[in-house]
């Protein structure tokens, strides 16, 4: 029901102008036996980091640079992003402001597993500026879509420090109980507060029906380039040829581990 009601706004969305996508039509590109996918950036992105957007709180009511889906239960709000890297894109959000660098709650994966309710669904968190997020206001997000990456995930191939977890079915506890686990043993959780939370330093978790992945990030830039936690899925944006150029010779896999941590 939520994703039938998410493809009918995005609909009306796209027909009306609300809807501003970000990118371009995928493009492939195989590389070590994975086909990436890669994204050109629009001149939307301009829109989008525009004063007048960029100043507002996007999640909080009557969430004028979102749409509005449905309510996830009493404290989250499912919104359909303005600025899609994928169509659709959801965004579940508390409506009360918890910061985005703050440690996640059972509240958190509860809401956030409510939208996984498809095999193609992807979700991915972001915490913190350097771990891709441009919206300090604590938020999930859903897209649909292929993952590239998804045997090297599953199957422990990945370069970079990380925690995977699999799974037959979601369990909202089972999640809060190994996220707790992986920020603990990937040494993620800080003694600083700020405004009475509990502050963490950066990772991404991406979130499937299958599978839980999270990695600490260690920084979000590689010379120009910067990624958030869709790119550890095998999914790229990039701002033009001349950019996409570069990425297929530094290495798209090259690129991840910069922005993590070797394994040792």
């Amino acid at each position: 029901m939520l994703w039938n009601a998410c493809e009918e706004r995005t609909k009306v969305a796209l027909d009306n102008g609300d809807l501003l996508p970000l990118t371009s039509d995928d493009i492939i590109y195989q590389q070590q036996g994975v086909n990436y996918i890669v994204n050109l950036l629009t001149d939307n992105m301009k829109i989008k980091h525009s004063p007048a957007v960029s100043a507002q709180d996007p999640f909080v009511a009557p969430y004028i640079h979102c749409d509005y889906i449905t309510d996830m239960d009493i404290d989250y709000v499912c919104l359909l992003n303005r600025f899609p890297i994928v169509i659709p894109h959801l965004l579940i959000c508390a409506k009360d402001y918890i910061p985005q660098t703050s440690v996640l709650t059972l509240a958190d994966f509860a809401a956030w597993a409510k939208g996984i309710t498809r095999r193609d669904v992807l979700g991915f968190f972001n915490a913190g500026h350097d771990a891709g997020s441009s919206q300090m206001h604590r938020h999930m997000q859903l897209v649909r879509t292929a993952i590239p990456l998804e045997s090297q995930i599953v199957n422990g191939k990945l370069p970079f420090k990380h925690r995977v977890f699999i799974y037959n079915e979601l369990n909202p506890k089972q999640l809060y109980a190994d996220y707790l686990i992986a920020m603990e043993s990937l040494q993620l959780n800080t003694t600083k507060r700020v405004n009475g939370f509990a502050e963490c330093l950066p990772y991404n978790i991406l979130l499937t029906e299958r599978w839980m992945l999270i990695i600490p990030r260690v920084k979000n830039h590689v010379e120009t380039l910067s990624g958030h936690g869709v790119n550890f899925s095998g999914r790229f944006l990039v701002s033009s040829e001349q950019q996409l150029a570069w990425l297929k010779e530094y290495g798209f896999m090259h690129f991840l581990t910069d922005c993590g941590f070797v394994e040792k």
